[in-house]
């Protein structure tokens, strides 16, 4: 059973069993007035077909048949209704499309049902046309394409799916010499990627915004696990935050974070960096309609106290293992930061839409050094012979998890590290990861 999943991302992709109409009153209350990616009809109407089209037209959403649109009380429709609703599409919309209608019962002896139309993005031909006019959302409001984004959606080719693999996976960095730099442990990326309005592509990044996205970085609870990943007790409490560092332009960002403990020998790179790189279309060499976000970690834990020790970082460096709980938890905590409301909202308006309209993150990276079994601590857990080494894993978010509920991320990570587990040939992560306690669940776990 999925518990208290109320986003609109999480029941496009929830299978239709998992619907009930407690989960549909908390979306209600949650999303409120009528949003980018939720519309709300009161009964059947003629005007059905147009909120359905506009949906698939922008990002995909869904349709509430039964709530009153603007004091969004769940009254219901008769179940036949179903029926009017599926003829109405299918003769309005224009090339003939239904979407999946879900009928949600009021229950407690009721007869009525709430509909609920999904819209799920790359599952129907784009533009949808209504009288030869194609919708758009915008905000709580539908109204019909302009030229410019008329001429988007006819441009587009093929699905307009968006592809799981919507992230590179990054690349261990290189040594100034050439070849990969042997004192990286792992790198970590995660981001997203998600269409910006026309109103973007004409502006350069608003500092406010890019102040405030920083801002919210350094308060996020990333931020305080990678100072304790890279500066252990040798650190006093000196300020980590990520700045602007790097290649900076009108339409690029990049803020850099990196920390080490006292007395790290200087020319020596930090046990723990992390980049955060934004680019909105417009700049040179980017075309595109979308704004991108990555967000990687880099870790050269692994042999800290041996140039603590010597003051120099040997050329073959002693190496710590990393615990499964570490980095369980740098995971959870990258992925929760790409889901914050203090971040959503400044790259929703550095994008110029809602942000109820930014979605979550669909995959993760973790790339190695080295094989998985020789930079994680495996000492619970038991190799599998001849299964062959592996470094990292590209791993997909669950559409029907609710990155923003604590409980559900976790469930995914714990999925991940058993995947990569696995992968590596190595038995025995379930059992380790039932040991760990969650990280919202830890006394000194931030909201």
């Amino acid at each position: 059973m999925m518990r208290g999943v109320v986003s609109t991302l999480s029941l496009l992709h929830a299978a239709p069993s998992e619907f009930t109409i407690e989960r549909v009153r908390a979306l209600v209350r949650q999303v409120g007035p009528e949003a980018p990616t939720v519309e709300y009809k009161e009964q059947m109407a003629d005007t059905v077909a147009r909120g359905v089209a506009a949906l698939a037209n922008t990002y995909g959403g869904l349709l509430l048949i039964g709530v009153t649109d603007k004091t969004r009380v769940v009254r219901g429709v008769k179940e036949k209704t179903i029926d009017a609703v599926a003829e109405h599409c299918h003769a309005k919309i224009e090339p003939p499309w239904v979407p999946e209608i879900i009928p949600v019962p009021l229950g407690q002896g009721s007869d009525l049902y709430v509909l609920v139309l999904r819209v799920v993005p790359g599952l129907y031909p784009r533009p949808l046309l209504v009288d030869g006019v194609a919708y758009v959302r915008d905000h709580s409001t539908t109204h019909p394409a302009d030229w410019r984004r008329l001429k988007d959606l006819f441009a587009e080719t093929g699905s307009t799916s968006e592809p799981a693999w919507n992230l590179q996976a990054p690349d261990i960095p290189q040594r100034p010499q050439g070849g990969q730099d042997p004192t990286v442990d792992f790198v970590i990326r995660t981001g997203l990627n998600f269409p910006v309005s026309a109103e973007a592509l004409w502006r350069p990044l608003s500092e406010r915004s890019v102040n405030a996205f920083a801002d919210a970085l350094n308060q996020s609870r990333l931020n305080s696990l990678l100072r304790s990943l890279s500066l252990g007790p040798a650190w006093s409490g000196g300020p980590t935050h990520f700045r602007r560092e790097g290649f900076n332009r009108s339409r690029e960002v990049r803020l850099q974070w990196s920390a080490g403990p006292d007395n790290w020998p200087s020319g020596t790179d930090h046990p723990v960096q992390a980049v955060a790189r934004l680019q909105i279309p417009g700049s040179y060499g980017h075309h595109g309609q979308q704004l991108n976000f990555e967000l990687d970690v880099v870790a050269r834990i692994s042999d800290m106290a041996e140039v603590l020790q010597r003051g120099v970082r040997p050329v073959e460096p002693g190496r710590e293992r990393i615990s499964v709980q570490r980095l369980a938890e740098l995971v959870d905590a990258m992925v929760v930061t790409l889901v914050s409301r203090r971040i959503v909202e400044p790259l929703a308006e550095l994008a110029a839409i809602d942000p109820l309209a930014v979605p979550q993150p669909r995959n993760l990276h973790v790339v190695m050094g080295r094989p998985v079994s020789e930079v994680l601590d495996t000492t619970a857990l038991t190799h599998i012979p001849n299964a062959g080494p592996s470094r990292g894993a590209h791993l997909l978010v669950d559409p029907a998890l609710d990155m923003a509920d604590a409980s559900e991320r976790w469930k995914q990570v714990t999925l991940w590290m058993e995947q990569a587990a696995l992968d590596a040939g190595l038995l025995g992560m379930e059992t380790v990861l039932k040991g760990i306690t969650p990280p919202h669940q830890a006394p000194d776990s931030h909201p």
